[in-house]
């Protein structure tokens, strides 16, 4: 039987509609379903959990992959998380040992529909995968293999395509001091890429809002730090505002920071909601569902 999904809003509220996975591809630009990746390592050896997927799979037979699968209706991205785990590699994890490393929303773009919401979760464990009490028959065998171990045989083209995302998390870690030098510092900047502009890369796209960067400031990568100025509803050129927040692309050591206005004390107008984690995500998603990365509060 087709799994049954929740579908929901780009900022991860529930509509109270649901979809068959096999309805997927009827949801709007503005229809999300929600699905989970899991890496699993072993805490001793440093190594990563890989799963080779069955010969009767849709999609990849026989590939290498960590643990994913859809959230079904009534889960959170965690809740699909440890079943997905349980049921292909028969590991039982517990939800307080979860780290979510990265999140993406993925719009309708470029004539392609995706619609998705992808939470990717880390976790710790020394215990050893178990095939025969795993629930389903989805994984052939199981490996544990160093990042690099795992580089080769994605160069060699037997991993999906997905797993190349723990080579930028091992590179490119968020900082130990989870940016907290930066968030709620006081900013000033210029936007060059205003509400309604064309993105430059996908002519299909607008900046939905504002994008620019901080005066006199550079990011990780040596560029300008570029800032998205949330709370603002029209175009502007300049802005003072707080960071409330770091985005962080484990691919190309780019950050960008999430700004709100404000006065040159700190102090935030009163018509200017702090948007949540979910809002954010879902307001960024037009240019970072290129990319992986996590946000920092």
């Amino acid at each position: 039987m087709s799994e049954l999904w929740d579908i929901y809003t780009g900022d991860r509220r529930i509509t109270g509609k649901k979809c068959f996975r096999t309805e997927a591809g009827t949801l709007s630009e503005n229809e999300f379903h929600m699905w989970i990746m899991v890496w699993i390592k072993n805490p001793r050896t440093g190594k990563y959990l890989v799963s080779q997927r069955s010969a009767d799979k849709d999609r990849d037979p026989l590939k290498w992959e960590t643990v994913a699968g859809h959230a079904i209706a009534g889960e959170t991205g965690l809740d699909a998380a440890l079943r997905e785990v349980y049921e292909e590699v028969g590991i039982t994890l517990k939800a307080e040992n979860a780290r979510k490393l990265a999140t993406k929303v993925a719009l309708f773009y470029n004539g392609l529909r995706h619609n998705w919401i992808r939470d990717s979760f880390y976790f710790e464990t020394t215990e050893e995968p178990d095939l025969q009490r795993a629930t389903t028959r989805e994984v052939l065998r199981t490996k544990w293999l160093t990042v690099s171990e795992i580089k080769e045989m994605y160069e060699r083209g037997e991993c999906c395509l997905n797993m190349k995302d723990v080579f930028d998390f091992e590179a490119n870690p968020v900082p130990a001091d989870g940016y907290r030098h930066i968030i709620g510092r006081v900013v000033e900047g210029n936007i060059d890429r205003p509400i309604g502009y064309p993105h430059p890369e996908h002519e299909d796209l607008t900046y939905p809002v504002n994008y620019g960067y901080v005066t006199g400031e550079n990011g990780c990568d040596g560029l300008r730090q570029g800032v998205y100025l949330l709370g603002e509803n029209s175009a502007v050129e300049h802005f003072t505002g707080k960071v409330i927040a770091v985005y962080h692309r484990y691919s190309g050591n780019e950050t960008s920071w999430i700004v709100v206005p404000c006065d040159r004390e700190g102090n935030i107008p009163g018509n200017v909601s702090i948007p949540g984690d979910d809002e954010i995500y879902a307001r960024i998603a037009f240019q970072e569902q290129f990319f992986c990365g996590v946000l920092v509060r």
